[in-house]
Order: structure tokens, then C-alpha cells, then sequence
């Protein structure tokens, strides 16, 4: 079965607005806060001998990057259940 394009744009839409919106969520936010400064303090100095501040940053990038997916994931499973319960739903103008 394949979706209409449209509602494939609609869902990337929805996909790319709720990144957003968890990128500036204030509970996150911590976690990205360190890994951006971990970034920074990797490539302040271009050393090679930083391999442990390399680490450092991909251990936070890794963190972010699981709290994203999570966040989109249970933002995914709400969204699917709005439009289930809608699909379910009488409809008024079938009425």
C-alpha cells in the first residue's frame, strides 16, 4: 500500500515542526547545552592529542540524538492516536 504524496508531506512536515519544537524544549535542553559545548571545546583546539574531548562530544551527541528520536517517537505515537480516534470518530458531515 502507498501513501498519497501529499500525506507523505504532510508527515515530514509534521516530522521536521516537532524536531524543532523538541530542540527548544526547556527539559532537553540541558542535554544540549552539553553537547554543543563539548563540540565547541573539540574543535577550539585542532589537536589530534583531543581524542578523549572527541569522545566526550560524541558521547553527547549520541545522548541528543536518543532523546530527539524518543521525544518523536512518542510524539509520533500521540499523533497517531489523534488520527485513529479521528478516523474512529462519527462524522458530522456524514450525518
Amino acid at each position: 500500500m502507498s501513501f498519497p504524496a501529499w500525506f507523505i508531506e504532510t508527515i515530514e512536515s509534521r516530522l521536521v515542526e516537532v524536531s524543532a519544537q523538541i530542540e527548544h524544549e526547556s527539559e532537553p535542553r540541558q542535554t544540549f547545552d552539553e553537547e554543543r559545548k563539548a563540540f565547541q571545546a573539540l574543535f577550539a583546539s585542532m589537536d589530534i592529542a583531543h581524542k578523549s574531548e572527541f569522545e566526550i562530544w560524541e558521547d553527547k551527541l549520541s545522548i541528543k540524538q536518543s532523546v530527539i528520536y524518543e521525544r518523536l517517537y512518542l510524539q509520533g505515537l500521540k499523533d497517531g492516536m489523534q488520527l485513529a480516534h479521528a478516523f474512529n470518530a462519527p462524522s458530522v458531515l456524514s450525518e
